[in-house]
């Protein structure tokens, strides 16, 4: 599974097609929505631990609180927006922020990810884990319990048999399905009652509740080929038979949704709909949807970057802009395979030499250095190892381990190694202006140390394009890199990040270890961490990996990204995501006053 980069809508290939194992976090945030990494499903490593326990399910499980609302029935009415407009909203097919945002509201899930990335039922009776008997066989086997009062927005039952569909579709080639990998790690489904829907797994699964198949309207689409899905506007575009809280009532193509609740939905978490009227409106651009936000047009809207942020500097107070952090982070990445990174201590030098609270402090404007992280799963990743240290700013110690290394100092105070410069190209997006400013603070820092570093900026295309088509990042043209990644719930996206099977090549174009690690203890760990299903055994091997990319610093975090909400403060329950398409995750518990 692959982490996402950047922030914004994507705009890469897709590769639908290819075998093995998952290669994308389901939902898709942004510019890599294409870069699904297939690898073949690996066997248990040998150090699995003996005797495993039973994972505590507070590790995966927390409390969902809302704000109640205060009268019967549906009332008010809502605004959402973003500065594009959906291409598809139903599951099948979305990928862009905006697909996702919308779909929310249209489509229920097996399970969800809050805030905090607990897992809780949508659908299900309750989350199936090993604790709870649902799931057994070592893994092999899981157990979604389903709602008995379930019903489509046209009144008919949900049954097991619409999981088993959608998972047919899903798999189905025909179907153009958007991603395939990770529900193809699902051999068979059985359907031994109405409310009982029986995977069957090819391997242990440690990722699987991410991949609980969602339901699809047999009785709507059964007489539709799956090769003229995309082609009905009725499934595609505007889904006319949906599961979600609301249903859609009106449709303008490029405009707007205009959704109603829907009376047939119930949920085992959520306990709304609450709106009488639900419309998501798109602006054309961020300018436009800003003003929007701030003249209270719209009541919620998100999709902006952090550099965008004085378009909201004048809010009244009865709008508010929400910044909390996401679980995305800029960070700066080693060319692992350039014989100029070959010694750790090169590389640790380089760390130390980053001074990352002043780029907190001058670059963003931030008013501490809390966004600071020095691991790749920070909070609120279930992960996350807080026993990690954090990296210290030591321009002095850097120039004690340059020098440790071989690099010395010339008269002009440039380090030097057999007569040669350290020299360095860092490569970045050409996109954000306070990335230029931060990329132009590293290379100061560097400077400090004797480090010369040149800059070169690229289209997001050229950047993150495959490597058949050259991309700058697949392909290794560069010594550094400065840009994003974005972490999902399910931490299994380190592995197309950092396996040595992920290397891009090729044959294997796809793939996304850009770093080029090649590294036996983090390939042990991810492997173990992918192939087990108990989460207690699976955060010790995630341990196992933070640990040790932190020991040999392949990749330098640098502080987490901000997700940016405008919210009109009649609009209660809104909580935003670390993974900021997913917004609206709990929007079936929006109301207005």
């Amino acid at each position: 599974m692959q982490k996402n980069y950047e922030s914004q809508q994507n705009f890469m290939e897709v590769s639908n097609d290819d075998p093995g194992y998952p290669g994308s976090f389901q939902k898709v945030l942004v510019l890599a929505l294409a870069l699904y990494l297939i690898s073949s499903l690996l066997t248990a490593c040998s150090n699995t631990p003996s005797n495993p326990p039973s994972s505590p399910p507070s590790l995966l499980l927390g409390p969902y609180s809302s704000t109640p609302f205060p009268v019967h029935g549906a009332h008010g009415t809502l605004v959402f927006s973003d500065s594009q407009f959906p291409d598809s909203v139903n599951p099948l097919f979305a990928g862009s922020d905006v697909d996702i945002e919308v779909e929310a509201a249209l489509w229920a899930r097996p399970v969800f990810y809050d805030q905090q990335f607990h897992v809780h039922a949508d659908q299900l009776t309750e989350v199936p884990l090993p604790v709870n008997g649902g799931v057994q066989d070592g893994g092999k086997t899981i157990i979604m319990h389903l709602r008995h009062d379930l019903h489509w927005s046209d009144g008919q039952p949900i049954v097991a048999t619409d999981f088993q569909y959608w998972w047919r579709l899903n798999q189905d080639p025909n179907t153009g399905a958007l991603l395939t990998s990770g529900y193809d790690q699902i051999a068979s489904i059985d359907t031994p009652d109405p409310f009982t829907v029986v995977l069957h797994m090819k391997h242990p699964f440690g990722p699987y509740l991410f991949y609980l198949p969602y339901a699809a309207p047999q009785h709507a689409w059964g007489h539709i080929s799956p090769l003229d899905l995309q082609n009905m506007p009725s499934v595609f575009q505007a889904p006319a038979v949906t599961d979600g809280p609301y249903v859609l009532s009106k449709y303008v193509a490029g405009q707007a949704y205009i959704m109603k609740p829907n009376p047939y939905y119930h949920s085992t978490t959520f306990r709304g709909p609450f709106l009488s009227q639900l419309t998501y409106r798109a602006y054309s651009d961020v300018n436009a949807l800003s003003a929007a936000a701030l003249q209270q047009q719209t009541d919620v809207s998100q999709g902006y970057m952090e550099y965008q942020l004085p378009l909201l500097a004048h809010a009244s107070p009865s709008v508010h802009v929400l910044e909390t952090a996401t679980a995305a982070y800029e960070h700066l990445d080693f060319n692992n395979a350039n014989p100029l990174f070959s010694d750790v201590r090169v590389r640790r030098a380089i760390q130390m030499a980053i001074d990352k609270c002043a780029l907190l402090h001058n670059v963003l404007h931030a008013p501490n250095c809390d966004r600071v992280v020095s691991q790749v799963e920070p909070p609120p990743s279930l992960v996350y190892d807080p026993s990690i240290p954090a990296s210290i700013y030591n321009s002095a110690g850097a120039r004690a381990l340059l020098a440790q290394a071989g690099w010395l100092p010339n008269i002009h105070g440039m380090v030097m190694h057999h007569g040669q410069p350290f020299a360095i190209r860092l490569v970045t997006t050409a996109d954000n202006p306070l990335r230029a400013a931060i990329a132009q603070q590293v290379q100061r820092d560097l400077r400090a140390i004797g480090i010369s570093v040149t800059i070169a900026y690229y289209s997001l295309g050229s950047f993150f394009a495959v490597y058949t088509r050259g991309g700058i990042l697949a392909t290794g043209n560069y010594a550094m890199s400065l840009f994003t990644y974005a972490n999902g719930p399910e931490p299994d996206d380190e592995y197309g990040v950092y396996d040595s099977s992920q290397i891009p090549s090729a044959s294997n174009p796809y793939a996304g270890n850009y770093g080029r690690v090649q590294d036996a203890i983090i390939d042990r760990s991810l492997t173990a961490a992918r192939n087990t299903v108990i989460f207690a055994d699976r955060v010790k091997y995630y341990h196992q990996f933070l640990q040790r990319l932190a020991d040999q610093v392949y990749t330098i975090p640098l502080f987490t990204d901000l997700n940016i909400t405008v919210v009109s403060g009649r609009v209660q329950n809104v909580i935003p995501h670390p993974t900021q398409p997913d917004n609206t995750w709990n929007i079936s518990d929006w109301w207005v006053q």
